[in-house]
C-alpha cells in the first residue's frame, strides 16, 4: 500500500508525457517558413554619353620670373621716396630719388679732366706738326754745315784758312746733326705720345660718362609696369652701393606654379608635346584671372609628392599679389564618349555600379578629369567602352556594395528626364 502511493505520482508524471508525445506525432505539422533575398533602396541616374571638356582644380602660389630688389648705384642721402608699398607703378615712374649735389660735383669735375684731356692732346697733335717742319729745316741746316766744312777743309789745303776755320765749320756740322738726331727722335716719339694723350682723353672721357651715369641713377625708375612689394628706405636716411632700396615684380610677368598629380603628368606632358593650349582661369578677389600653361618644371621639389607646372598668367596679372595661393581650374581638350556622373557614383577612384536587371554590376572607369555643368556643380568626369546611353548608374554609396546585390532604383528627377 506504501509503496504504490509511491509510484502513483511517477505514473501520472509518465503518462501525461506520453500522451505529450503522441499528440505531437499525430498533430498536423505548420509550413515552413517562406524565405526572400532583401533589395536595397538606392538612387540611380541613366547616363548619356557625349563629347564634354574634362577640368581638374589645381592648387597653386603666385610667383614672377621678374622679382627684383633694386639696389643703390651710387652713395648718396635718399631725397625723396614718392611709391608705397603694394603699389603699382608703370614705366618712367619714379621710385626712390637720391640727393643729386653730389654726383653733379663730380659730373663738373670729371667734364673738367675731360677738357684738360683735349687740351693735352691737341697739344701733342700741334706738336707732332710743329717737329715734323722742324726736322725738314734742321736737315736743311745739316747740309749747309756740310757744305761749310767742305770750303773750309778746300781753304786749309790752298793755305787760304786755318785750322781754326775747319775746327769751327766741323763743330757746326756736330751741332746740326745732333740736332737732326734729336728732331727725329721727337718726330718717331710723336705717335707714341699721341696714343698717350688720347688714352688719356679716353679715360677722362670714360670718367665724364661714369659721373653722367651715376647722377641719372641718383632717379631709381621703374622700368615695366610692377607692383612694388616692401620698402627698405625712407627719405633722409645715407645709403651706398649696394643697399637695398625696395623690392618688386613685373605686373605683365606673372606666373602660377601648381603641383601636378602623378595621374595627370603623362596627359600633361603629352599635350605640351603636342603643343595644344592648355587654359585655365581662376577669380580672385572676384576678378577673373586667365592664363595657360607653359612648362613643367625639371625636378620634384622637396616636401613635394608631385611635380610642378608653371602658368602664365595672361588677364588680371596686375591684381596678383607675390605668393598668394589660387585655385586653379586647367581645361583640357574635349574627350568623347565621356560621361559626368556625380562623386557619390564613385567607390574608390575608378569604380561605378551599373544596374543591370535590378542588381549591381561593377565597371572600373577611367578617369578623365572633372566637367562643371551650368549649375556650377562640380561632376566626376568618367569613360568606359560597355556604357551605353540609358545605361543607369547607382548614385548612393552602399557600405556593402558586391557585385550581384539587389537594388530598387529610384531615378533622380535629372536621370528621369533623360
Amino acid at each position: 500500500m506504501r509503496i504504490a502511493r509511491k509510484l502513483l505520482p511517477l505514473l501520472i508524471v509518465a503518462a501525461a508525457g506520453a500522451g505529450f508525445i503522441a499528440l505531437r506525432m499525430t498533430g498536423p505539422s505548420a509550413p515552413a517558413p517562406a524565405t526572400s533575398e532583401r533589395t536595397w533602396p538606392v538612387r540611380g541616374m541613366a547616363v548619356e554619353p557625349g563629347v564634354y571638356h574634362p577640368s581638374t582644380e589645381l592648387y597653386g602660389r603666385v610667383q614672377s620670373p621678374q622679382t627684383a630688389t633694386l639696389r643703390a648705384a651710387i652713395e648718396g642721402v635718399v631725397d625723396h621716396v614718392p611709391v608705397r608699398a603694394g603699389q603699382v607703378v608703370g614705366p618712367g615712374d619714379v621710385l626712390v630719388q637720391i640727393d643729386p649735389s653730389e654726383a653733379r660735383l663730380t659730373l663738373a669735375q670729371r667734364e673738367a679732366e675731360l677738357r684738360e684731356a683735349q687740351a693735352m692732346l691737341s697739344s701733342e697733335r700741334l706738336r707732332a706738326e710743329t717737329d715734323e717742319r722742324t726736322l725738314r729745316r734742321e736737315r736743311q741746316l745739316l747740309q749747309i754745315s756740310q757744305r761749310g766744312l767742305d770750303r773750309a777743309q778746300d781753304l786749309r789745303t790752298r793755305n787760304l784758312g786755318s785750322d781754326a776755320d775747319v775746327d769751327e765749320a766741323q763743330r757746326l756740322l756736330e751741332q746740326a746733326r745732333l740736332a737732326v738726331i734729336a728732331r727725329e727722335q721727337a718726330v718717331a716719339d710723336a705717335p707714341a705720345r699721341l696714343d698717350q694723350a688720347a688714352a688719356r682723353e679716353e679715360r677722362a672721357r670714360a670718367a665724364r660718362d661714369r659721373a653722367a651715369l651715376d647722377l641719372s641713377r641718383t632717379e631709381i625708375a621703374a622700368t615695366v609696369p610692377a607692383r612694388l612689394v616692401e620698402l627698405q628706405v625712407s627719405a633722409g636716411e645715407r645709403v651706398r652701393v649696394g643697399d637695398p632700396l625696395l623690392r618688386l615684380y613685373a605686373t605683365d610677368d606673372v606666373e602660377i606654379r601648381v603641383s601636378l598629380p602623378d595621374a595627370m603628368v603623362a596627359t600633361i606632358t603629352r599635350l605640351l608635346e603636342q603643343q595644344d593650349p592648355l587654359p585655365a582661369r581662376a577669380r580672385v578677389g572676384g576678378a577673373p584671372i586667365r592664363a595657360e600653361l607653359v612648362r613643367i618644371e625639371g625636378e620634384t621639389r622637396p616636401g613635394e609628392a608631385g611635380i610642378g607646372a608653371v602658368f602664365r598668367v595672361t588677364e588680371g596679372g596686375g591684381a596678383l599679389p607675390l605668393n598668394r595661393f589660387v585655385n586653379l581650374r586647367l581645361e583640357l581638350p574635349s574627350e568623347a564618349d565621356s560621361v559626368p556622373v556625380p562623386f557619390e557614383a564613385l567607390y574608390g577612384r575608378d569604380r561605378v555600379y551599373r544596374v543591370v536587371d535590378e542588381r549591381m554590376q561593377g565597371l572600373r572607369v577611367e578617369r578623365l578629369g572633372e566637367q562643371v555643368d551650368h549649375d556650377g556643380r562640380t561632376l566626376a568626369l568618367i569613360r568606359h567602352p560597355e556604357l551605353r546611353s540609358g545605361d543607369v548608374l547607382v548614385v548612393t554609396r552602399l557600405p556593402n556594395a558586391v557585385d550581384g546585390l539587389p537594388v530598387d532604383v529610384t531615378l533622380d528627377s535629372e536621370g528621369a528626364d533623360q
